[in-house]
């Protein structure tokens, strides 16, 4: 049984491991205790890491995600983001941040899209690339 008092508390910030054998110790004893928990515990540990740090309970969640059963899921190559709203390809630009944006043009080994301001913010949406080919061949 474990006592009530924790070994580090809530609030004290971890120190790093100095070497790689006491980080794979790290995780060796991290996967020990999730091997531990019993059915009830899992949930409510879940439950806490999802309010606790939601875009880490949200990465965790992607990662473990199955595939559909025609497994093509929104972030395979079958698929293509696009703007719900006025059909145009979205795509997530880093030199202009994190966010998804408009843009036109077709990466090729001559060429690279553009992103461009709309007068909306993208609405994003997932249809198969073929789609997405045959309307950008109709609106040149």
């Amino acid at each position: 049984m474990r006592s009530i008092i924790p070994e580090h508390p809530y609030g004290a910030l971890a120190v790093p491991a100095s070497s790689p054998e006491e980080r794979r110790a790290q995780a060796r004893h991290r996967l020990a205790r999730l091997a531990a928990l019993d059915p009830e515990q899992l949930p409510m540990a879940l439950a806490f890491l999802s309010g606790y740090l939601p875009r880490v309970f949200d990465a965790i969640l992607d990662a473990v995600e199955p595939c559909t059963e025609d497994g093509i899921g929104e972030d395979t190559p079958g698929q293509e983001p696009f703007c719900v709203k006025c059909g145009a390809p979205v795509g997530i630009f880093l030199a202009h941040g994190k966010g998804y944006r408009h843009y036109r043009g077709v990466l090729t080994a001559t060429s690279k899209p553009r992103p461009y301001k709309a007068d909306h913010l993208p609405v994003v949406g997932w249809r198969p690339a073929a789609d997405a080919v045959a309307i950008r061949r109709e609106a040149i």
